[in-house]
């Protein structure tokens, strides 16, 4: 079987868990037999076996490759640089559009390429695809599954979406053959907040590497050598992630124990503010802005902290802890995740509960054995949540669907 599969982003690129699950999910699709086309929109470096198409390379309406990452968690009107062309002496055209103007470029090329290609159902991942998907099932008449791996709402982590992105996703839904969502956390969302009948979405909880990876030196070897306990958050600091939540927790924290030390990786539109707020809550001496950590910063860092905790306001699913447990690092989450429905072995609060939130990383720091017994039984129990066991499910869509058809 054959599938035409467009995402935003890959790796190696570095914008977040989309594209790391877009390719824990190919790679696993690729072991069960189905044949990805993954299309892309501009020419990027790739890891991985599927066969990749840039639709910016293939049909020339259009940009050539991106001047800088493009993250699929923009609002529609964020303007976004691309190289568009060269000059006779070589240099760059520069042209600058908004995201939503790249989200319907993309759609257009979607459907070119779907006319010129051979394949069996049509997969989109994220809204940034979405009009992608829909735009090469009306050109081939292919079924088409999207992908939610988080929705507007989650992005304003209130009610208040940007309105081009909520009707990209609801026209996009109505037009869907079957949705696929990371949680049933998000199934809700889908059936409360766009109307969609339930029996038309499936969860498929995401999964995680379930080898053990290689141990690093550890970062921050003079704090640990001082006797600090490290609580570390790692993903973008943007309203929906809680960050802020987690610096008043901290607060809390350090009034008790000074001696333990919060770790923020990450970058995001909050990343000012949330400088600000550590200031004004006195905690420079006890929070360190560490930046974007990714590949072995980010093992290393996940290896040297006692805790990793995911404060997130509203979250589809989460692979943060997963990643943590990977690394044999316990992690507290707030109950609004995905990932809360299929982890047992991690502490759990609302993400507006401070109190609750520093309690529980209080008593974290304090029982080594508490620590200890998180990680190994969290580290037994990722080996069920493979990319394997998703993929398998998401095969059996595939086939449902054109079985379907064919009837």
């Amino acid at each position: 079987m054959k599938v035409l599969t467009f995402g935003w982003d890959f790796p190696p690129s570095r914008n977040g868990g989309l594209g790391v699950a877009c390719y824990g999910l190919t790679r696993e699709l690729a072991t069960e037999g189905i044949e990805v086309l993954f299309v892309l929109p501009k020419k990027q470096e790739t890891i991985g076996t599927p066969k990749f198409i840039f639709a910016g390379q293939e049909h020339k309406t259009t940009v050539i490759e991106v001047n800088s990452a493009i993250a699929p968690y923009h609002s529609g009107s964020s303007q976004v640089t691309s190289v568009i062309g060269y000059h006779s002496d070589g240099t760059p055209k520069y042209a600058t559009r908004t995201m939503l103007d790249e989200v319907h470029l993309f759609a257009i090329q979607a459907a070119a390429i779907a006319r010129t290609h051979q394949f069996d159902i049509i997969h989109a991942h994220d809204w940034t695809s979405y009009l992608a998907g829909v735009a090469a099932k009306k050109a081939s008449g292919k079924p088409l599954i999207l992908h939610v791996h988080a929705t507007s709402f989650d992005q304003a982590a209130s009610n208040n979406v940007d309105p081009s992105i909520f009707r990209i996703e609801q026209d996009a839904f109505n037009t869907a053959d079957t949705i696929v969502a990371v949680s049933e956390f998000t199934r809700r969302i889908i059936i409360e907040k766009h109307r969609i009948a339930p029996e038309k979405i499936v969860v498929v909880h995401n999964g995680c590497d379930t080898f053990i990876p290689p141990v690093h030196d550890p970062s921050l070897k003079e704090l640990k050598a001082q006797g600090k306990k490290i609580v570390l958050y790692h993903g973008r600091i943007t309203i929906q992630k809680g960050v802020d939540y987690f610096v008043r927790a901290a607060r809390r924290v350090v009034d008790v124990d000074p001696n333990i030390v919060f770790v923020i990786s990450g970058w995001g539109d909050m990343q000012n503010q949330i400088i600000r707020m550590v200031g004004e809550l006195g905690l420079s001496g006890n929070v360190i802005f560490a930046g974007a950590l990714w590949e072995e910063e980010r093992d290393r860092m996940y290896q040297t902290a006692d805790l990793v905790v995911m404060p997130s306001v509203s979250e589809p699913f989460g692979l943060v802890p997963l990643e943590a447990l990977q690394h044999g690092t316990p992690s507290l989450i707030s109950k609004q995740s995905g990932v809360a429905e299929v982890l047992t072995h991690v502490l759990k609060v609302d993400f507006w509960d401070t109190d609750a939130m520093a309690n529980q990383i209080l008593a974290t720091m304090r029982y080594d054995v508490m620590r200890t017994q998180l990680a190994s039984h969290g580290r037994q129990e990722i080996n069920r949540l493979s990319w394997r066991e998703a993929a398998k499910k998401v095969v059996s869509l595939y086939k449902n669907l054109v079985n379907l058809i064919r009837a």
